[in-house]
């Protein structure tokens, strides 16, 4: 933060609809909301995320910076846009994110998570002082208004509704600026294509053709209960899954989803750690032909639908099985 200015990321996200008004709200933001000292100007750059090639001079001309930063990516993959982001702040490449478009307010709260930031959504306005971000945002159904303090960076924010009817008119100019090698880990494929970052989604899939599977729930224990299980099953030589809290929380990546809403699996033996067993959940792994929870609760859903019940902590249970694995198959 050079001379008391932040660095600054605005995030558009034009994958999907009404990004020029998006566009318009994260320029006029960056105009009329952020009070920085005058002799210090906005050290800014847009990233532009967006789907198709034959759309990308029309949205770069609605950049509200002149950088930019193009990252095309596939529509409703908050995980792979998340994990480009979190790269770029790993690098000390902004200290403020303001995020404009459909999936603004949970790209914000995913970046927020995985680099151990801070995340306020509905701003009217931030200051940046004392190594902390001030803001003010409705509260009380919009009757009062509240001062916000977000010291954690780096400090992800999304905009008031208003702001999406400032006026505002983009740079005539844009510089788009080509990136480092990115980090890779198990949420994002990214790579360089002349200066646009691409994000590919994995291989397909190996969740539908497993024939050892195993299933993470909620009970997990949070992000570090779902890696050590996922750690757990590929020493196994498990295909590993989740359920879909553990999704919304954003401790794995939704092609891991298994149910409704992800895949429907076949394996021989699925083993379902730390999951209640919910109807939609219960639709992805019904077709095992033998299922063992791991559970806490003897009452639970899975409990009353697997063929064999653990009742102990689903890590524990995991990666002492694991181990168990690995001594009679070294």
């Amino acid at each position: 933060m050079a001379g008391g200015t932040p660095r600054i990321a605005l995030v558009l996200d034009a994958t999907g609809a009404a990004a020029e008004r998006h566009a318009r709200a994260l320029g006029g933001f960056l105009r009329d909301g952020l009070r920085l000292s005058p002799e210090h100007p906005a050290d800014a750059v847009t990233h532009l995320f967006y789907a198709e090639e034959s759309a990308r001079e029309r949205l770069l001309a609605l950049a509200p910076t002149r950088p930019v930063r193009l990252v095309r990516a596939p529509p409703h993959r908050p995980d792979l846009m998340a994990a480009a982001l979190a790269a770029f702040a790993a690098g000390g490449g902004a200290d403020l994110f303001v995020f404009g478009g459909p999936l603004g307010a949970e790209l914000a709260a995913r970046l927020a998570a995985r680099s151990g930031g801070g995340v306020l959504t509905g701003v009217l306005d931030a200051v940046a002082a004392a190594g902390a971000l001030s803001c003010r945002r409705h509260v009380s159904s919009h009757h009062l208004i509240g001062r916000f303090e977000l010291r954690a960076r780096p400090w992800c924010v999304t905009l008031d509704a208003d702001w999406l009817d400032v006026g505002f008119e983009p740079p005539a100019e844009h510089a788009v600026q080509t990136s480092a090698e990115l980090h890779e880990d198990d949420f994002s494929a990214p790579r360089l294509c002349d200066d646009v970052e691409v994000l590919e989604p994995p291989a397909t899939s190996d969740l539908e053709a497993a024939q050892f599977l195993v299933v993470a729930g909620r009970g997990a224990a949070g992000r570090a209960g779902v890696e050590r299980i996922a750690a757990a099953a590929d020493r196994m030589g498990a295909a590993f899954g989740v359920t879909r809290p553990v999704v919304m929380n954003a401790w794995a990546a939704p092609d891991r989803q298994i149910g409704v809403s992800g895949t429907r699996t076949a394996p021989a033996v699925c083993i379902v750690a730390g999951a209640s067993g919910a109807p939609a959940f219960l639709w992805g792994v019904e077709r095992a032909g033998f299922i063992v929870a791991v559970e806490t609760d003897e009452h639970s859903a899975i409990a009353s639908e697997a063929d064999a019940v653990v009742l102990d902590d689903a890590v524990a249970v995991l990666e002492a099985l694991a181990d168990i694995v690995a001594r009679e198959h070294p």
